[in-house]
């Protein structure tokens, strides 16, 4: 009887730590796949950013759920990229794919809106963003929060 009992209490503790590693979210428990602000109308999408055409054609930055993210229109050498939130930080952290130029081109970090600090070893770029956010800056280009990229072609 009390084998049986037993067993029985490994399993389910087995049950709830794999539950609980599950909603981890591959982060590390550190960081959330939610960010601040609206709730983008695809379920997949955590989040979008976009620099719309001028002298150059719009870009889309498109943060997923799954902690992916993905250039359309422009930067497309960035891809593959990830991204974390970090919601007692305020911190957006983009790791993008490596450049040997991602340091040099936001060396000057005054000039690329809400860039806190840059970790080139991991070709991550970390943002100070909040619900009232409105952009970032990246490469150069200012990229507007929660406005709608288009449809993309191909």
């Amino acid at each position: 009887m009390h084998m049986i009992f037993i067993t029985r209490a490994g399993a389910l503790a087995c049950a709830l730590a794999l539950a609980g590693c599950a909603g981890l979210g591959g982060n590390n428990g550190t960081a959330s796949m939610q960010m601040p602000g609206k709730t983008p109308a695809d379920a997949a999408v955590a989040a979008t950013w976009y620099n719309p055409p001028s002298e150059f054609p719009g870009i889309c930055l498109t943060q997923f759920k799954d902690g992916s993210l993905r250039f359309d229109g422009g930067f497309a050498f960035f891809n593959p990229g990830r991204w974390a939130y970090d919601g007692a930080a305020s911190e957006l952290r983009l790791q993008l794919a490596p450049t040997p130029s991602l340091e040099l081109s936001h060396a000057q970090i005054v000039q690329h809106m809400n860039l806190l600090r840059i970790e080139a070893d991991k070709s991550t770029l970390v943002y100070g963003v909040n619900a009232d956010t409105k952009a970032i800056g990246l490469g150069g280009f200012v990229f507007y929060r929660d406005t709608p990229c288009p449809a993309r072609r191909g």
